[in-house]
């Protein structure tokens, strides 16, 4: 698939939200996670995980009556991207490819079988096109919230604002 038709496809998804008025204003991961619970009729549980195995940063897994994402401990930011790739596999309806994970299975239920697990909750590897769509709509999504978020988001500790004011004035010139 183009870069064209994934893009298309991401902005009528961002599109559909913004039509049924679950992108909040101002923009906050949590209340957009509760719109999003509300429509599907689904909860959409968040669990962060100090290792997830292999090179994923994070993970859904789509149970009888719930929706967990898992994602990797790292920067706000990057965990609010990591969560939307998620919720990206989710609304673009990816399923995945059972076959791999058994590592995965083993730290989310040590005690059962991967392979009963795997079957249990039909959790595999997305295709690339399916990563590709997934990633462009968490970053298309972030960037359309980007002027929408509150004041004190992701804020500067003041007790860095030296180091940064350094290190900008190192690679800025």
């Amino acid at each position: 698939m183009r870069y064209r038709e994934l893009r298309q496809r991401c902005d009528r998804q961002i599109r559909s939200l913004v039509e049924a008025g679950d992108l909040p204003d101002p923009f906050t991961l949590d209340e957009f996670l509760a719109k999003l619970e509300a429509r599907r009729g689904r909860r959409i549980v968040l669990r962060p995980s100090d290792y997830i195995p292999g090179r994923a940063c994070g993970m859904w897994l789509q149970l009888t009556d719930v929706d967990i994402i898992v994602y990797a401990r790292t920067a706000p930011l990057h965990e609010e991207h990591i969560v939307l790739h998620e919720v990206g596999h989710m609304l673009c309806r990816h399923r995945g490819e059972i076959g791999q994970g058994d590592d995965v299975m083993r730290m989310l239920m040590p005690d059962l079988d991967p392979a009963m697990v795997r079957s249990l909750l039909n959790r595999g590897s997305y295709s690339d096109v399916e990563e590709q769509e997934a990633e462009l709509f968490a970053t298309l999504l972030l960037e359309r919230v980007a002027d929408r978020r509150p004041a004190d988001e992701h804020q500067l500790d003041a007790d860095l604002a030296p180091q940064m004011d350094r290190l900008r004035s190192t690679f800025s010139g």
